[in-house]
């Protein structure tokens, strides 16, 4: 399925991206993420709350963990391996607080499911 808004060379160029995002993650810092296709484009889901938008750049919304910010946090990478490094460093933080006390606190909303269609999956430290 191609974004409507992107050509179809751009949508596997984000789908490249994201396959070596999930790579990245999984083989340098031990993190499971999985590339997804929605219909506005392609996301990598590293955790619940911290969902990649894979376009022109690498973006995500960093929740906020300290409840001091008014607006969440969009941050945004140009390359994969700078992406991997600073997801990894969030994926981190946010590990730190249980799924139910971010969820209960607003920190984190989850993403529908059924919204998406798997596109690649790598599992972290998984045997093969």
């Amino acid at each position: 399925m191609t974004p409507r808004h992107a050509l179809p060379e751009e949508h596997q160029q984000a789908l490249s991206a994201a396959s070596q995002l999930v790579d990245l993650l999984a083989l340098r810092h031990n993190i499971p993420a999985n590339a997804q296709t929605l219909p506005c484009g392609v996301v990598v889901r590293v955790f619940t709350g911290l969902v990649v938008h894979v376009d022109q750049v690498i973006w995500w919304t960093v929740p906020d963990m300290t409840g001091a910010r008014r607006q969440p946090l969009v941050t945004y990478a140009h390359s994969v391996e700078g992406a991997a490094t600073r997801l990894a460093e969030a994926y981190t933080a946010i590990r730190t607080i249980s799924i139910a006390e971010l969820l209960a606190k607003g920190l984190i909303t989850p993403l529908s499911t059924t919204l998406v269609t798997e596109t690649d999956t790598r599992r972290a430290a998984a045997p093969r």
